[in-house]
Parts: C-alpha cells; sequence; structure tokens
C-alpha cells in the first residue's frame, strides 16, 4: 500500500535540495495553515488537506531553474514567466495522486480575488486556497530570500493589513490571521531560534484532539 505521507516528505526533500532559500517554508505554511484552519473551526480532513496541500504546494519550484530561484537580484520578465509556471508544474506533478483540494491549493495559491494573480486570473478561489495563500505570504515576508532579508513582523503585518488590500485577500480571513499572529508572535522582534521554536509548537499540533475545543488562540 502506497503511503502518501512518504511520498510527500520525499517530494519536500528533493525540492529542498534543488531550492535551499526555501527549506523550512514549505513546512511553516503548512504549520501556519493549519494554526488558521483551527481558528476559522474547520474539520480533521480540511485540516489534513492544509497541512499536506502547506507543505506541497511549491513542489513545481522543482521544475524551475537554479539560476533564477536563487538569483540575487530583480528578475527580468522572462524569468518571472519561469516562476510562474511552478504552479503548472506542481499541479502535473501531483495530479497522480488524485487529492483534488491538494491540487486546487497547488495550482492556485498565487491567484488573487481582485483578478490579478496567476496563472489564470480566476477570483474563485476554494476556502482552503484562501487559506493557504494568506500563510504563504506571511511567510514569504517574514523569512530570508535570496533578493532580501526578512521584513520585521509588525512590518509584514502593516503589509499585508493596508487598506488597499496589497494582495487581493479575503479580508475576513486576513483579519482573522493577522489577528492571530499576534498570539503566535507576541514580539514583533522574535529572533530566529525563537520562531523556530513557536513554528516547531504549531507544527506539533495534533489536529484531532483540538476539533472539541474553543479556537487555540481566540
Amino acid at each position: 500500500m502506497i503511503n502518501l505521507k512518504a511520498i510527500f516528505t520525499s517530494l519536500i526533500e528533493a525540492l529542498e535540495i534543488s531550492d535551499p532559500y526555501t527549506k523550512g517554508h514549505s513546512e511553516r505554511v503548512g504549520s501556519l495553515s493549519v494554526a488558521l484552519g483551527l481558528e476559522l473551526g474547520l474539520s480533521t480532513r480540511e485540516l489534513e488537506i492544509l497541512k499536506d496541500a502547506g507543505t506541497l504546494h511549491d513542489i513545481g519550484k522543482i521544475g524551475v531553474s537554479k539560476d533564477v530561484l536563487n538569483k540575487p537580484g530583480s528578475l527580468t520578465s522572462i524569468e518571472f514567466d519561469e516562476v510562474k509556471r511552478h504552479v503548472l508544474y506542481g499541479y502535473n506533478i501531483l495530479k497522480p495522486l488524485e487529492q483534488p483540494e491538494l491540487l486546487d491549493i497547488t495550482l492556485l495559491h498565487h491567484e488573487r480575488l481582485d483578478g490579478k494573480g496567476y496563472p489564470y486570473g480566476t477570483t474563485d478561489l476554494p476556502l482552503l486556497v484562501r487559506v493557504a495563500q494568506i500563510a504563504d505570504v506571511w511567510d514569504a515576508l517574514t523569512s530570508d530570500r535570496p533578493y532580501r532579508s526578512a521584513m520585521p513582523l509588525a512590518k509584514a503585518r502593516e503589509l499585508m493589513g493596508g487598506k488597499d488590500n496589497t494582495f487581493g485577500f479575503d479580508p475576513g480571513l486576513l483579519e482573522t490571521f493577522l489577528r492571530l499572529t499576534r498570539f503566535i508572535f507576541p514580539e514583533d522582534d522574535c529572533d530566529p531560534f525563537e520562531m523556530t521554536n513557536l513554528y516547531s509548537e504549531i507544527a506539533a499540533i495534533k489536529i484531532g484532539d483540538h476539533l472539541d475545543k474553543p479556537a487555540v488562540y481566540a
């Protein structure tokens, strides 16, 4: 019998070898997606999907040139077009697993409710996609990238929560998530070691044990 969790782990290991700058990003997105899902009162099945899909959402970057992924400066339009194809690569990699919600998040996590996302510019986004994409941007902003250092937590919260809705998120989910981050990260100047511990605590949450209890960070 095929062990899907083992397959997921192997795929992430392959991605992190290909793109070391995303090491830990996938797991953090999965953990933060679950934290928001718990706050929203989602079902066990939905939380498991968020954890797996958050972990695998960037798997298509395996198909993107390392020179482009690790480029320290700005990308050209051609290079950015190559990066954008990672959602299609990821969809095709995971399609044989026949997990529709997993495929939705992999394919659509860079779409936006204002129609300015990719690959299709669609605004019809399932709830689990809208949850995962918020967690994805938060971690992208607050972790080191080849082209910039991690953004301070307070600055990331300010940028994501601006009145112009810079990233085209679901406003209600975004408000809940940003409120949640104030409990998860009580200090806006958390050092990297402390943040790693906090993420480990989130990842250790046993999904089934919390569904009949009040929201963890309410």
